[in-house]
């Protein structure tokens, strides 16, 4: 049988896709007093590190998930308390948690591709660790030594008493998370939240980076992209160009028609511009082998 060339790529898409997902890895990592839960997927030159939200864990990144695992090494996992991972019993720093999953995973250094509060982790972590990072994209950041206006604590505490009280759709249908538009997107949040309820207070032990990221932002020298969604709140739009110029050579690109989980809303757009940053030049140094024992 001939295939045409539609059929054909369509083929080697399948091909690629199952390729990548075939190496496919599950399991716990353990952490001082605790455990992370991870999966990893492809086996690409490069690695990349999927830090997640602070609402969602990191199931958030399945839409993208597939697309990124075809060339790339891909790495996410929960963060203490959040979908798999047990909650904190005691006061932790995520940069620590990070660190160590980087050493059991025997990954030498990655690009790191963080949403909300996980681009404030990714920050944290470049600044920590600066020999480890060789990229940065930071989605809708949030980072450590920026001060939130009045307007920003009234919403946060008013989703947190609203998910408390169980109004789940009311959380899901705040203007800024997700566009007026994104039926489907918001009923897979409303289902997330409602199957993970502890997501929304996960971080309580978590403790802040030994120096706050802001003021050292000038230290990061590795390429970064800055992704910031049309609607999302003012806070974030303001940190978003705080760090465009405080970081040399950072890029920042509204995504159009999204929220603060703008991979939810256009995962494959995300997607092709996370592709598309880490092939432009001076690129991430090839990857080392990850181990593939679970702990």
């Amino acid at each position: 049988m001939k295939f045409s060339t539609p059929a054909r790529a369509i083929a080697a898409g399948c091909l690629l896709f199952w390729a990548g997902l075939a190496h496919a890895e599950t399991g716990f990592i353990r952490v001082p007093d605790g455990r992370l839960a991870y999966t990893t997927c492809g086996e690409g030159p490069t690695t990349i590190v999927l830090l997640h939200d602070g609402i969602l864990h990191a199931v958030a990144y399945d839409d993208i998930w597939p697309t990124l695992c075809r060339r790339f090494k891909v790495i996410r996992y929960d963060r203490r308390g959040y979908g798999a991972s047990p909650p904190a019993a005691h006061p932790y720093r995520p940069v620590d948690d990070l660190a160590v999953l980087m050493k059991t995973l025997d990954v030498k250094h990655a690009a790191l591709v963080g949403s909300s509060s996980g681009s404030g982790l990714a920050v944290d972590y470049a600044l920590a660790h600066p020999e480890q990072v060789d990229r940065l994209v930071l989605a809708g950041p949030w980072i450590s030594g920026f001060d939130a206006s009045l307007g920003f604590i009234f919403r946060a505490l008013k989703l947190l008493t609203l998910y408390k009280l169980g109004l789940t759709d009311s959380v899901a249908r705040d203007p800024y998370i997700l566009t007026k538009n994104a039926a489907p997107q918001r009923e897979r949040l409303k289902a997330i939240l409602k199957a993970y309820p502890g997501n929304l207070t996960a971080g309580t032990r978590e403790q802040p980076p030994a120096a706050p990221a802001k003021p050292r932002l000038g230290e990061i020298r590795v390429p970064t992209l800055i992704l910031v969604g049309q609607v999302d709140i003012k806070d974030v739009q303001d940190q978003a160009k705080t760090l465009e110029t405080a970081i040399s050579g950072a890029k920042r690109d509204i995504v159009p028609d999204t929220g603060h989980l703008m991979y939810l809303e256009k995962p494959r757009d995300f997607a092709e511009r996370v592709e598309r940053f880490m092939d432009q030049e001076g690129g991430p140094r090839p990857a080392s082998k990850v181990n593939q024992s679970t702990p």
